[in-house]
C-alpha cells in the first residue's frame, strides 16, 4: 500500500491495569432443579394484585394460567413478588418472563432472600452496580446464574423498571437443590469443646469451616489453645471477624479488639456468612464469604504447638485461667467441619469427644427484628405519639456511615417550636428547632457514631425538658430545655423533613442539614414497640422513599479499592480514598506522583538532582529516590555481580574475555598478560575502564587475591552506579500508513486501568486504541487536530471524556496522553492541560470486561441493498456532473495510479464489492461473479451492481482515503453517504465473533442480542495501538470460489478468469457463518484485494 505523505504517527505507550477477583471461583456442582414450578399456590404472595386472575400464584415460568402471570394493582417500585420455597435450599439460578400474551414485563429487578420471611437481604453480584436485567418482551426467558449460590427459604423479586407503555408483569423460576444443614444455637452463655480423634487429623493441613449468623456484634466463634501461650482465636468484634494468633513466649491471647487480622464487615446482620480457615506449614489462609487473605504463621503452630481440641461459641479451656475474658457467641453455627469431621453431628449424637457447657439447641431461632432503610436524604417516616400521657419517650437503634443527618424531629404543630435530634460530625446533637436564620443550640453526646455499627438512642421529654442517652451509657446522658412545650401525642418524624404541612418550615430551620441515610430498628414510642410491617401495609403512620424489612447498608471499603495502602472512608453512597503519604494520587490512589525514570524528568525539562522514581507507574513497586544526571555524555557504571555470580572480565572489556581494556586494545605493559596489574612489576600499575553490561550490574562484591605475598599490594576504586536513558520511555514506533498497526498481549483492567503514551503526528485525526467486549469497550482517539477523546462503556451506558487543546496537536511534536478508569472516576489529560474527569455512579461499579483484540480500523456489515458512497470532492453546484455509483471523481482530480486495499466476507455472488467512477466515464469495479463475457458498464458489473453487496467489508483504503471511516466514525464527513442498513461490525473476527457482534458504541446504537448472563465468566482483551487508522487482519469464511475481475473502460486493467460459481446467496447464510466459533476458525479463509 502507498504511504501517506506528510502524515505519520509515532506513539510511546505505557499500559497498566489492576484487577481483583473473587476469592472463591469455579462453578457449583450439579444443582439446577426447578424449585418453583411444583409449589402450591399458598407459597406465592405479593404486595398487591391487579385482579384475582393476576394473583402471584400465576407467576410460574411458562405457565398460562389466569391472566398469564402476576401483575400488581399499581406499577411502582414498592411492589414485590414473594415465594416460599418450603425449606432452606441452595439457589443457583433465577429466570423471568413477562405476562403471557400481554405487553407486561419487567426490564430490571432486585433479588432479595430471607430464611424467615423477615429481615430481607439483597443479593449482590460483584460485577453489577444494581440488580438483574429482565425481559424485553413477554415470552422470552432470561436466566441469571448466581455465583456464589445463595441459601434461603424465601425469595422476593422487586421490579425496578418495566415496559414504560404498560404494567409490571412477571413469571419466574428458581433453580437449585436441597441444602444439607446441621445447626447449633448458642445463647451467649454456652460453648462446645471438640477433642480430636487421632485418625481424623490431617497430617498436612488443618481446615476448619462453618457458617454463622447473628444479630450481635461481638462473640467468640472458635478458639484453639496450645502450649506456652500459643493459640488461635477467631472472634467477632464490632461486626468484623478478627483472627488473633499468639505464638512464642506470649502467655495469653491479645485483649479483645487489639491486633489480629480483620476480615469481613457488617457480619451482625442476621444472615448466614461462610468462614474457612486453613492452617498448614505455609501459614494460614482465612476466607470470609467472597474474600480471602493469607497470614504468615510459624510452620509448627498448627500441629506441634496447639492442643488437639477446639472450642466453639466461647473459650472453653478447663484448668487454664484467662486474663482477658471474651464475650461468648450468641447466634447460630451451621455445618461445623474439622478435617472432614461433622462436629455438630457428633454433638447431636453426644459423642465422647464433645463437651457442651450451658444450653444449646440443634435448631436455629429466627428473631423477628424488622429494620427500615432510609434510602436518601428525603426518606421520611411519620409515627403517631400517645395522646394523654404526662411524658413522652422514644427509643430506637440506628446505623449509618454518614457524619450528618436529621434523625428525629418532634412537635411540629404551628407555633409549638419542637426539637430535633441529628447527627453532626458523627455526634448526636439535640436541641430546640431554631427559627430561620437563628443558630442551632442544644447539647451533644456520643462520638464516632457513623462507624456503621448499631447504636441505641433513648429520648425522654417531660414538658419542656429533654434527656438523651446513647448506647445505654448513663455517662453519655445529656439534658436540654425546649422553650416551647412539646405535647404528648405530637407526631414523631424520622429522617428528612415532612413533605407537606410544616415541612418547609422544618427545612428552613435546619438549614443545610439533610435527612438521615441509614437503617433504623427497634423503634419504641412511649414504651410500645412500633410494628413496621403494619406501617408498610399502611395501617400505622406514613412513609416515603423507605425500604421496610431490610437494612440496605453496604461496606464500600470491603474490599478496599484504595490502592498502594491508601486509607478508605465512606458515606452511605460512596467511598473515598486518602492518598496522603502514599506517593500516589487519584480517586483510588492509582496514579503515581512521580515519573518512571530520569529520562522522563529530563523530557519535562528538569535539571540534575535527586528525584523520586516510580519505575512501574501504578504497579506494586514503591517509589525510590535516585540522583538523575541530566547532562549528556557516556554513561558510567561499575560492576561485579547482580546475582552473586562470578565474572573475570574488567572495565573496558566484555563478558567472557578474561582481560582488561588494555588486553582488548593490545597495549598492556606486558603483552603476555591481559591486564596491566598482572605484569607483577615493582611499581604501581593500573587498569581503568567502564563496566556497562547492564545484565550484570550492579557490583555487589570485589574479591582480590594474591595480595598476601611479600611486597604485593592491591588497591581498587569503585565508582558510582549511574543510569542514563530509558528503554521503556523511548520505545517509539512509527506508523507511516493508515493501515499500520501493532498488536500487544492481553491485559486485564476490570476495576482499574490506565494508559499513557506520547504521540506526534501531522494527521488531523486517528484512533490510538480501541478494545471491545460483549457490550463493554474502551477507546482513545485523536478526533480532530485539537481534540482527544476517551470513551468507554462498562455495562451501565457509554461515557465519553474529551480534552480540547488551544493549539493543534497535529504539529509533529510530542504530546503526552494519560487516560485512567477506575471504580470511582474516569480521567483524561493531554500534556499539562486541565484534566477532564467524570465520576462513576455512586451506587456501585461494574467490571470492565473486554474479550477481543483491539480493533483500530473500521469494518462494516452491509445489509441487502445497502451501500456507502464517498465523493472525493464536495459538490460545487447542482449542475456538476455526478455519478450515483459508489464514488465519484470531479473537477480537476486526476489519478495516474490507484492503490486500493480492503478485505471482505460474503456468501453472495454476484456481488459488487467496489465501484469507482470518474468524471470522464472511466470506471473501475471489483466484483465477485461468474466468469461470463461482458459498453460504459459491462453486463457482469451491471448484474453485480443490481444485486449490490451483502456481507462484511473492512480495512477499505483508496489511495489516502478511508471511505468506511469517513462514513461510520463520529462527525461523518460531508463527502460520505450511507444508503440502506450499514452498521459498524467486527465481521466475526476473534475467538467469540457472535458475542462481539452485540457490541454497540454510543455513536452507533444497535441491537444487543439477548443472552443468558453467566456470573463469573472470564474475559480478556488484547491491546493494539494504531496511528491515523490501522488495519485488523480478519479471518474470513467464504463458501464460494471467487473471481476478482478489474474493469476499466480505457483498458487500464485486464480481466482475469474466475473460479467456479459460489454457493448460497441468502443473507441469513452469511449471518450464520459470521457466528461460527473458534472450532471453525481453522477452515476460514481470508481474502485481501
Amino acid at each position: 500500500m502507498g504511504s501517506v505523505p506528510g502524515a505519520f504517527l509515532q506513539t510511546l505507550l505505557v499500559l497498566s491495569a489492576q484487577s481483583w477477583g473473587a476469592a472463591l471461583a469455579g462453578s457449583p456442582y450439579h444443582c439446577e432443579e426447578p424449585l418453583v414450578s411444583t409449589l402450591p399456590s399458598s407459597s406465592f404472595s405479593s404486595s398487591s394484585e391487579l385482579s384475582s386472575s393476576h394473583s402471584p400464584s400465576f407467576a410460574r415460568l411458562n405457565r398460562r394460567d389466569g391472566a398469564g402471570g402476576w401483575t400488581p394493582l399499581v406499577s411502582n417500585k414498592n411492589q414485590w413478588l414473594q415465594i416460599d420455597l418450603g425449606e432452606r435450599v441452595e439457589v443457583t439460578a433465577v429466570a423471568t418472563q413477562g405476562g403471557y400474551g400481554s405487553s407486561d414485563w419487567v426490564t430490571s429487578y432486585i433479588l432479595m432472600f430471607s430464611d424467615s420471611g423477615r429481615n430481607w437481604k439483597q443479593y449482590w453480584r460483584e460485577d453489577s452496580i444494581s440488580g438483574f436485567l429482565g425481559n424485553a418482551n413477554a415470552d422470552s426467558v432470561v436466566q441469571h446464574r448466581l455465583w456464589p449460590p445463595l441459601e434461603a427459604r424465601h425469595l422476593r423479586f422487586l421490579p425496578v423498571a418495566w415496559n414504560p407503555d404498560s404494567r409490571i408483569g412477571m413469571r419466574v423460576e428458581a433453580y437449585g437443590c436441597a441444602h444439607r444443614s446441621e445447626v447449633i444455637d448458642f445463647d451467649g452463655e454456652s460453648s462446645l469443646l471438640y477433642r480430636f480423634i487421632q485418625n481424623t487429623r490431617s497430617p498436612g493441613t488443618d481446615i476448619i469451616s462453618l457458617k454463622f449468623k447473628t444479630l450481635q456484634s461481638d462473640g467468640i466463634l472458635f478458639h484453639r489453645d496450645g502450649q506456652n501461650g500459643n493459640c488461635i482465636t477467631l472472634e467477632l468484634v464490632k461486626g468484623k471477624l478478627i483472627l488473633f494468633i499468639n505464638s512464642g513466649n506470649a502467655t495469653q491471647p491479645s485483649p479483645p479488639g487489639q491486633g489480629g487480622l480483620a476480615l469481613g464487615s457488617l457480619l451482625d446482620d442476621g444472615h448466614w456468612h461462610t468462614v474457612r480457615l486453613e492452617c498448614s506449614g505455609q501459614g494460614l489462609n482465612l476466607t470470609v464469604d467472597r474474600h480471602s487473605r493469607p497470614i504468615w504463621a510459624p510452620a509448627e503452630l498448627c500441629h506441634a504447638d496447639l492442643d488437639p481440641e477446639i472450642s466453639f461459641g466461647g473459650i472453653l479451656a478447663p484448668g487454664k485461667p484467662m486474663v482477658f475474658p471474651r464475650k461468648n457467641f450468641r447466634g447460630c453455627l451451621e455445618n461445623i467441619n474439622f478435617n472432614g469431621e461433622d462436629v455438630i453431628g457428633l454433638a447431636k449424637q453426644q459423642g465422647p469427644q464433645i463437651l457442651v457447657t450451658g444450653t444449646v439447641a440443634f435448631a436455629c431461632a429466627h428473631p423477628q427484628t424488622v429494620p427500615a432503610t432510609f434510602l436518601s436524604a428525603q426518606s421520611h417516616l411519620a409515627l403517631p405519639g400517645s395522646p394523654g400521657a404526662d411524658a413522652a419517650s422514644v427509643s430506637f437503634q440506628f446505623r449509618t456511615w454518614n457524619r450528618a443527618g436529621l434523625l428525629l424531629s418532634w412537635g411540629t404543630r404551628p407555633g409549638s417550636g419542637g426539637f430535633f435530634l441529628a447527627l453532626q460530625d458523627g455526634r448526636l446533637h439535640v436541641g430546640p428547632r431554631a427559627s430561620p436564620g437563628q443558630a442551632q443550640s442544644g447539647a451533644r453526646t456520643g462520638v464516632g457514631l457513623n462507624d456503621g455499627q448499631w447504636h441505641s438512642v433513648s429520648v425522654t421529654s417531660t414538658w419542656g425538658h429533654l434527656s438523651v442517652m446513647v448506647d445505654d451509657d448513663v455517662a453519655s446522658t445529656v439534658h436540654t430545655t425546649v422553650p416551647v412545650g412539646v405535647h404528648p401525642g405530637d407526631a414523631y418524624h424520622f429522617g428528612g423533613c415532612p413533605a407537606h404541612g410544616s415541612g418547609s418550615d422544618c427545612s428552613r430551620s435546619l438549614g443545610p442539614l439533610g435527612g438521615f441515610q441509614g437503617c433504623l430498628r427497634l423503634i419504641s414510642i412511649d414504651g410500645q414497640e412500633v410494628d413496621l410491617i403494619s406501617v408498610q401495609q399502611g395501617a400505622v403512620g406514613n412513609f416515603s422513599d423507605l425500604l421496610i424489612d431490610t437494612c440496605g447498608i453496604l461496606d464500600r471499603c470491603l474490599p478496599n479499592y484504595c490502592e498502594h495502602e491508601g486509607t478508605c472512608s465512606q458515606t452511605w453512597t460512596a467511598f473515598h480514598c486518602d492518598c496522603s503519604s502514599t506517593g500516589y494520587t487519584g480517586a483510588t490512589c492509582h496514579r503515581s506522583l512521580y515519573e518512571p525514570s530520569c529520562e522522563a524528568y529530563k523530557h519535562l525539562g528538569h535539571a540534575s538532582g535527586f528525584y523520586n522514581i516510580d519505575p512501574d507507574g501504578s504497579g506494586p513497586l514503591k517509589p525510590f529516590q535516585a540522583f538523575c544526571n541530566m547532562t549528556d555524555g557516556t554513561a558510567l557504571s561499575w560492576w561485579a555481580g547482580r546475582a552473586n555470580e562470578t565474572h573475570t572480565y574488567w572495565g573496558g572489556s566484555f563478558p567472557g574475555a578474561h582481560q582488561c581494556a588494555c588486553g582488548l586494545e593490545r597495549d598492556c605493559l606486558d603483552p603476555q598478560y591481559g591486564c596491566n596489574c598482572d605484569a607483577d612489576r615493582d611499581e604501581w600499575t593500573s587498569d581503568v575502564g567502564v563496566l556497562s553490561h547492564r545484565e550484570h550490574l550492579p557490583v555487589t562484591q570485589i574479591v582480590i587475591t594474591d595480595a598476601d605475598r611479600p611486597g604485593s599490594e592491591a588497591a581498587y576504586k569503585l565508582g558510582p552506579l549511574q543510569c542514563q536513558g530509558d528503554g521503556s520511555f523511548w520505545n517509539s514506533a512509527s506508523f507511516h500508513t493508515e493501515a499500520s498497526y501493532l498488536h500487544f498481549p492481553t491485559f486485564h483492567g476490570e476495576l482499574s486501568a490506565d494508559v499513557s503514551f506520547f504521540f506526534k503526528t501531522t494527521a488531523s485525526s486517528g484512533v490510538f486504541l480501541e478494545n471491545l467486549g460483549i457490550t463493554d469497550f474502551i477507546s482513545l482517539e485523536l478526533r480532530s487536530p485539537a481534540e482527544v477523546a476517551f470513551s468507554f462503556d462498562v455495562g451501565n451506558g457509554p461515557c465519553e471524556l474529551t480534552v480540547q487543546s488551544p493549539t493543534p496537536l497535529s504539529d509533529n511534536r510530542w504530546h503526552l496522553v494519560r487516560a485512567e478508569r477506575n471504580v470511582k472516576e474516569a480521567l483524561l489529560q493531554v500534556d499539562l492541560l486541565p484534566p477532564s474527569t467524570r465520576q462513576a455512579p455512586e451506587d456501585g461499579h461494574r467490571l470492565l470486561q473486554l474479550n477481543s483484540q483491539l480493533f483500530v480500523e473500521i469494518s462494516a456489515y452491509f445489509g441487502t441493498g445497502s451501500s456507502v458512497t464517498y465523493n472525493f470532492q464536495e459538490y460545487h453546484s447542482p449542475s456538476t456532473n455526478a455519478s450515483s455509483h459508489a464514488a465519484s471523481f470531479q473537477g480537476e482530480t486526476t489519478l495516474t495510479q490507484e492503490t486500493i486495499a480492503f478485505s471482505f466476507r460474503t456468501v453472495q455472488a454476484p456481488s459488487l464489492l467496489l465501484y469507482v467512477d470518474s468524471f470522464y466515464k472511466e470506471y473501475l469495479s471489483v466484483i465477485l461473479a461468474k466468469n461470463e463475457p461482458g459498453g460504459h458498464v459491462d453486463a457482469e458489473t451491471a448484474r453485480a451492481g443490481a444485486r449490490g453487496f451483502s456481507g462484511c467489508l473492512s480495512a477499505l483504503q483508496f489511495q489516502r482515503v478511508a471511505p468506511l471511516k469517513a462514513a461510520l466514525l463520529p462527525g461523518r464527513s460531508g463527502r460520505a453517504s450511507v444508503r440502506g442498513p450499514v452498521a459498524r461490525s467486527s465481521c466475526g473476527a476473534g475467538e467469540d465473533a457472535a458475542r462481539e457482534r452485540t457490541h454497540a458504541r454510543a455513536e452507533y446504537p444497535g441491537p444487543v442480542d439477548e443472552g443468558e448472563p453467566i456470573a463469573g465468566e472470564t474475559r480478556g482483551d488484547s491491546a493494539v495501538i494504531g496511528g491515523v487508522i490501522a488495519v485488523v487482519m480478519f479471518f474470513l469464511l467464504c463458501l464460494a470460489a471467487i473471481a476478482v475481475r478489474l474493469y476499466q473502460q480505457r483498458n487500464l486493467y485486464t480481466p482475469k478468469e474466475a473460479p467456479p460459481e459460489s454457493h448460497g446467496t441468502n443473507e441469513a447464510v452469511l449471518r450464520r457463518e459470521l457466528s461460527v466459533q473458534n472450532a471453525a476458525r481453522g477452515t476460514q479463509k481470508e481474502y485481501f484485494v
